[in-house]
């Protein structure tokens, strides 16, 4: 069975690029975010909170895509190691990084209150700390790629080897 992806456009969709590094079908579905398509009863029978991105694989249905990224990784020449492992252990800092450090504490506080302003308001000052929070946070990432020209090395080492 081929997997689905819905969600295009945005930070968090954009995390479903690694399924084309792989050999699994998948059919991207390209709905956009506020544009009224998850709203729609086909999307909302998959996900009822109206977020992208959702993966669908057969009967199985992941509405957030931190948890989708392992399925797709592990199907990869550069797979991070299971759990237990350093490279598990470094795979699952990247994430988190990722997730919680870029995304949820600064990123999607700058959209809401930036290009979002005109439906959840202007927040000016939320926004310069969501701006002094990112360059605090991406300074952390430098000082970790070291000579690296990509994240996607350190946090998959055996890459490097492919």
């Amino acid at each position: 069975m081929t997997i689905t992806v819905w969600g295009a456009a945005t930070g968090r969709t954009f995390r479903y690029i690694g399924l084309c590094t792989t050999r699994l079908d998948y059919e991207p579905r390209l709905i956009g975010s506020r544009t009224g398509e998850t709203q729609e009863e086909t999307f909302q029978s998959l996900n009822s909170k109206e977020k992208i991105p959702v993966l669908v694989d057969d009967d199985f249905v992941l509405t957030e895509s931190a948890p989708s990224s392992p399925i797709w990784a592990t199907s990869t020449a550069c797979s991070p190691r299971g759990p237990g492992s350093r490279e598990r252990a470094r795979y699952d800092e990247w994430t988190s990084y990722i997730l919680m450090e870029l995304d949820a504490h600064t990123l999607y506080i700058i959209r809401r209150h930036g290009d979002l302003a005109h439906l959840y308001g202007e927040a000016p000052e939320a926004l310069q700390a969501a701006r002094e929070g990112f360059t605090k946070q991406i300074t952390w990432a430098e000082k970790r790629l070291e000579d690296k020209e990509y994240a996607w090395v350190i946090a998959f080492p055996a890459s490097t080897s492919y």
